[in-house]
């Protein structure tokens, strides 16, 4: 199962044209390339009786076993739930739908909660959402409160120095309850803003068109090449060597 930013699926092989010439790339009136109607995500699909969405995750490639959590009711929680329980079983070998949306401290946190797992049922911690944010909220307090802060000392010092500006004068002045309401919010998963993932599935999308009409376009130079070569070819017949070269 691949596992990264959405990608187009890879569609079968096009057939030869009538007459063995090559087939056109596939156009839009006046040149254009199809626009992706909505993003395909990986290791989300239908219901068995075609109500709400599942996630299907292979958590061990080697043994080739998969979970299959669900079913949620849109295709969006269906891909956020897929992401968290392959980051936790596969770590950096996952290639999450929503790349861009996890922090590297929630990554650590489903890493911790997978080494857990005998405490910690992971696939049923990230299907209740509720559940799982009450959880990582609280997984956040304490290394806010953390009077050594260990693996954790680079999170700490990019809260409050580099992103200062975003926690406030007067939350990092009065601290308490609000400043740790403001580490958690800031360190959210980002999928789970609306806004948020309307906008990466716009960029995704035009990604997906760009790399078509690099496609197209590839194509359309590789049958100008053919053409070109099948009009030079006659010509070095009838002269017996270059088409360049000048009869004596």
């Amino acid at each position: 199962m691949s596992f990264g930013a959405p990608r187009p699926r890879p569609g079968a092989a096009a057939a030869q044209g009538q007459g063995g010439r090559p087939p056109a790339a596939h156009q839009l009136p006046g040149g254009g390339v199809p626009r992706p109607r909505r993003l395909q995500y990986t290791g989300v699909t239908r219901g068995p009786s075609g109500d709400g969405w599942m996630a299907r995750v292979l958590v061990d490639p080697e043994r080739g076993s998969c979970r299959t959590i669900g079913p949620f009711s849109d295709p969006h929680a269906a891909a956020l739930v897929h992401d968290r329980v392959a980051i936790a079983y596969l770590g950096d070998r996952a290639r999450p739908n929503f790349p861009a949306a996890f922090h590297p401290i929630e990554q650590r946190f489903l890493r911790l909660c997978r080494e857990r797992e005998g405490q910690i049922d992971v696939c049923a911690l990230v299907a209740d959402p509720g559940m799982y944010e009450a959880r990582y909220a609280t997984f956040l307090r304490s290394v806010l409160r953390l009077k050594q802060w260990g693996e954790f000392k680079g999170l700490i010092v990019e809260f409050f120095i580099s992103r200062a500006s975003e926690i406030g004068d007067d939350i990092l002045k009065e601290g308490g309850e609000k400043l740790e309401a403001r580490f958690v919010e800031m360190h959210r998963n980002k999928a789970v803003d609306p806004q948020w993932r309307a906008s990466y599935i716009r960029r995704v999308l035009q990604e997906q068109q760009n790399q078509q009409r690099q496609q197209q376009l590839q194509l359309q130079l590789q049958l100008q090449h053919k053409v070109t070569a099948a009009a030079v070819q006659p010509q070095q017949q009838r002269w017996g060597g270059s088409a360049t070269a000048v009869p004596m």
